[in-house]
């Protein structure tokens, strides 16, 4: 932890070394763990948008109850190569790839993510032309949870076939997302399976039964019958499922509930 926060101070060559060998030994200390980055303040930091809630802190204090292991990183903290493949210019090996969970919440749009903050130079991560998550520098993430707009836009699926997960859990539209409806969406997934749980705790926005959102669920297997398989069984809390995946991935399944994709 210590050498995080002097990694956010200065990243230096030595510090991402010593981070990837901490983060290597907590893997090999813990089967579930986490990596979060949330940004909600998108005024007057070089990457303009509107300021979102947060949507992650209770979902984080859920997990660490449970015995989950991981970080929260927000706004200025949140980094964009964070997510983007250590051999592609990024620092996923010691972030966004070097845990079973792996989210982030904030502004998206097709197969892109979008942060708040501006760093050397950059607002946004593309993920077929930068990320391998499960793969390659890293390759710890099983599970990734994007609160964003538009990120698993039905046609920017194949933008996404360059990870190596089994699940992705995103929207195909614009969503509107209640501060605690992540941790909700956790909690059911100890006895619903994971594109149970999201659909039913994401397809309405705060207010209930408005029905706005279309959550969808995007499933990874190494055969049409093995995609099945993990669709219908992996459930995180339950931790079912929440191995690194098997690759090569060479079949996807998907479960939405369709309510448009107003805002993509």
């Amino acid at each position: 932890m210590k050498l995080r926060l002097f990694k956010r101070i200065r990243l230096g060559t030595w510090l991402i070394c010593a981070l990837g060998t901490a983060s290597m030994m907590q893997v090999a200390q813990a089967n579930h763990n986490y990596w979060i980055d949330e940004s909600t303040d998108f005024t007057g930091n070089g990457c303009a948008n509107t300021d979102l809630n947060d949507v992650t802190s209770s979902l984080k204090s859920r997990l660490d109850s449970d015995g989950w292991n991981g970080t929260r990183w927000t706004n200025v903290n949140a980094w964009p190569e964070d997510y983007i493949e250590q051999n592609l210019g990024g620092i996923d090996h010691v972030a966004g790839d070097s845990q079973t969970l792996s989210v982030y919440a904030g502004h998206g749009n097709r197969a892109l993510i979008q942060f708040g903050f501006q760093r050397n130079g950059r607002c946004t991560v593309t993920f077929d032309a930068q990320s391998r998550h499960g793969t390659q520098g890293g390759d710890e993430a099983a599970h990734m949870m994007y609160v964003t707009s538009c990120t698993i836009h039905t046609d920017s699926l194949s933008r996404h076939f360059d990870q190596a997960v089994r699940q992705s859990f995103g929207y195909h539209n614009s969503p509107s997302v209640k501060d605690n409806q992540p941790r909700d969406f956790y909690e059911e997934t100890d006895s619903e399976d994971n594109f149970v749980a999201w659909r039913e705790e994401m397809e309405d926005r705060p207010g209930w039964f408005t029905g706005d959102n279309s959550p969808i669920t995007l499933t990874f297997g190494t055969s049409q019958s093995h995609c099945q398989t993990v669709k219908n069984g992996a459930r995180l809390r339950d931790q079912n499922y929440i191995s690194n995946a098997p690759e090569p991935d060479a079949w996807y399944c998907t479960s939405m509930f369709d309510n448009g994709d107003s805002g993509c």
